[in-house]
């Protein structure tokens, strides 16, 4: 007989003002323009990652988190036949210089797409703060209108 998998974790992680709530439209329409960068180095618009496609998109505190490398661990088990049939991207944001994202893969063994906000703009724009916070909210960590998640302090 084979063993049901566990049902996902939707839990906010953290609480800050914002959390589990969609951003106001210029907060999202100011954050679309700003820039990621690719593993490459290659600047990319922040729209471009959701414009055509769904996007789980996943902001983490930084490569060097015990709690980020877990859950970045953990989205590495996420199939890609399940991202293929949902029509969606799985995407892993942090906020550091594209060196750190191939060494950080390697180490987590994600193989979906991550980028970074090395000045940080997307993470101010949409109202993420510094530090790490202990506390957990219950809220839903999903928004079906954009698909669009944040592990940290404020939901997408």
């Amino acid at each position: 007989m084979a063993v049901q998998p566990a049902p996902p974790v939707t839990q906010q992680v953290g609480s800050a003002r914002g959390c589990g709530e969609r951003p106001e439209p210029g907060e999202l329409r100011e954050a679309s323009r700003c820039l990621v960068q690719d593993g490459d180095g290659r600047s990319i618009p922040f729209k471009a990652l959701y414009r055509e496609q769904k996007a789980i998109v996943l902001f983490v505190r930084n490569f060097l988190c015990y709690t980020c490398k877990e859950y970045v661990e953990d989205l590495a088990k996420v199939p890609q036949s399940f991202l293929q049939e949902a029509n969606a991207r799985l995407i892993v944001i942090g906020q550091s210089s594209y060196h750190h994202i191939k060494p950080f893969c390697n180490l987590t063994g994600y193989t979906h797409e991550m980028y970074v906000d090395p000045q940080r703009e997307i993470y101010k724009t949409l109202g993420m703060k510094r530090g790490e916070g202990n506390n957990v909210s219950g809220k839903n960590n999903f928004l079906p209108l954009f698909g669009l998640t944040q592990t940290k302090t404020r939901m997408l």
